[in-house]
């Protein structure tokens, strides 16, 4: 065995020990990543050691989710390249991918469950139409100081390529504010650039697909008019639901607006149990009828990106949003 391989094999060790502080269920799969970490150093002294190093790893401080995320791609891109490299037992190599699979998979479903939450409060769909050639990065700027917990880019406009430099100083900025970032529509350019999440309408690309191209950790929301489709889109493994449009909008053209009404926007937050985001001309004078609807997040276009101040229009909403939300948590 040469020395690069040999560290190779230690670090995929350490590395799935840290693994197994993040994962704490289900007890089978904690218990086959236990396994194949002590079959990769079948030596029953070193396995005794390695279990004394292991328990007192596991009272430490849990992995953060997104560095054990990113410690499960890692191992597995190891063991590929071992395996390839004949530095490791084929049937143990086989066998570690498709724990790590399994792995990923629940530690991507974690990590959305705690992102999601975050679906909350003020969600500002950035669209260069409602800008009417303003900058839409200053207008991003302004909102998050308004109080918006979600930004999301909805350019129907610019190609793709186009939007990549925009994206990524929007999800800066959003660092920056502690906001999510949602791209709309396309799952690449959502990967690509790193956004928090991927905002799907009923007829764009279907859930299961869009899932596989988009990380273990990226959330994916989906616009939904009646109780029926917001249902379905939860079953399809949609980290939010859009409920929409509650009220008239000019932001879409009228054959495309699809009605949905606060009545179906209460019967969706009693139906389902991930955060519901009410969509389709909000503003200030009827977002309190929203909020006793029941909706965790209130998504505007024009209210916020077509107003002069897009700053103070934002204050306007976040503020009575954010009062509703703490009540409702008392």
């Amino acid at each position: 065995m040469t020395p690069y391989i040999d560290s190779q094999r230690q670090a995929i060790r350490e590395a799935f020990r840290v693994l197994e502080t993040a994962v704490t269920q289900p007890i089978g799969l904690t218990y086959d990543l236990r396994s194949v970490r002590e079959a990769l150093f079948p030596d029953t002294e070193e396995k005794q050691e390695e279990e004394t190093i292991s328990s007192g790893l596991r009272e430490r401080v849990r992995v953060p989710l997104p560095a054990a995320l990113e410690t499960a791609h890692i191992i597995v891109k190891t063991v590929e390249n071992l395996h390839h490299l004949n530095g490791l037992d084929p049937s143990w190599a086989t066998r570690a991918l498709k724990v790590l699979a399994r792995v990923e998979h629940r530690l991507g479903v974690d990590l959305r469950a705690q992102t999601g939450a975050r679906v909350r409060g003020l969600y500002v769909i950035l669209d260069p139409q409602a800008a009417q050639g303003r900058d839409i990065l200053l207008i991003a700027e302004a909102v998050l100081k308004g109080g918006a917990r979600v930004l999301q880019l909805r350019d129907k406009m610019r190609e793709k390529g186009d939007q990549m430099p925009i994206a990524r100083k929007l999800l800066a900025l959003c660092r920056e504010a502690n906001a999510l970032f949602v791209v709309n529509d396309h799952a690449d350019l959502a990967v690509a650039c790193g956004a928090d999440g991927l905002h799907l309408g009923q007829h764009d690309l279907p859930s299961a697909e869009a899932r596989q191209i988009l990380s273990p950790g990226q959330l994916m929301g989906r616009s939904n008019s009646t109780l029926e489709e917001a249902m379905a889109s939860q079953s399809q493994g949609a980290d939010y639901v859009a409920v929409g449009a509650v009220f008239s909008t000019a932001s879409k053209e009228p054959q495309r607006t699809r009605h949905a009404g606060l009545e179906t926007l209460k019967q969706v937050k009693e139906a389902v149990a991930v955060p519901v985001v009410a969509i389709g001309g909000i503003n200030e004078g009827n977002v309190g009828q929203v909020l006793a609807a029941g909706a965790d997040a209130v998504a505007v276009i024009s209210a916020v990106v077509s107003t002069p101040n897009p700053e103070e229009a934002a204050r306007r909403l976040s503020d009575p949003i954010e009062e509703a939300l703490a009540r409702r948590a008392r």
